[in-house]
């Protein structure tokens, strides 16, 4: 059902949205994941029994790949088509970085287009920017993001769906995010996560799987 032009749901949950993006720049799971903005990215893709199976490291500007079966090892400049070659996830390190956190930051030129409620009291918000930029955000009746929706004229949609929300230094995160861009599902599981913990700069450097690379002789 579309809301009143007055109604103060979407400003409150729009501005709620953005001051939680505000405060979060880092977080660690025991999955072992761990992001920092602006484009910081560490993911080691696990098997059975806990083996690493993979690991791939961002620092901003460079990143390393490592495959343990294969001891495929690469390294090199960051690129927009990184995670689209590696995991078929048409993204940038900088947006999984943000919606690991639950936080995408919205671009400033995003007016509001219109608004929704649901039957179970959630309210859908949708944007549009001056260039043909779109972002549809749904809130569920607690005001907890559930679902966020990009759409840019230049590339793909792709959406982001949270779930498995659990209290973490006293603020609701989901400890299930989704991605799926059309050509491919990611799913993390987080676990033990901490949120805004300083996190130690060489677990985004290259350094430690180069060395990982040479010790299994890749």
């Amino acid at each position: 059902m579309p809301l009143a032009p007055d109604d103060p749901r979407p400003a409150a949950l729009l501005a709620a949205f953005a001051q939680q993006a505000d405060g979060r720049a880092s977080l660690r799971s025991s999955a072992r994941l761990a992001v920092e903005r602006p484009a910081n990215l560490r993911i080691e893709v696990q098997g059975m029994l806990g083996a690493t199976l993979a690991v791939l490291a961002t620092d901003g500007s460079e990143y390393a790949f490592f495959e343990t079966g294969s001891r495929h090892f690469e390294r090199g400049p960051l690129t927009r088509d990184l995670l689209w070659r590696i995991a078929g996830l048409e993204l940038e390190p900088d947006e999984i970085v943000a919606v690991v956190l639950g936080g995408p930051r919205l671009p400033p030129d995003l007016a509001l287009r219109a608004a929704y409620a649901d039957d179970e009291g959630g309210v859908q918000v949708e944007l549009e920017g001056e260039k043909g930029t779109r972002r549809a955000l749904r809130f569920d009746a607690a005001g907890l993001l559930r679902e966020w929706i990009a759409r840019d004229p230049d590339r793909a949609a792709w959406t982001a769906r949270y779930d498995d929300y659990a209290d973490v230094s006293g603020q609701a995160l989901a400890h299930k995010v989704s991605i799926d861009t059309g050509s491919a599902r990611a799913v993390l599981q987080l676990v033990d996560v901490e949120l805004n913990p300083p996190l130690p700069a060489d677990i985004f450097r290259l350094d430690g799987l180069a060395a990982q690379s040479d010790a299994e002789g890749g």
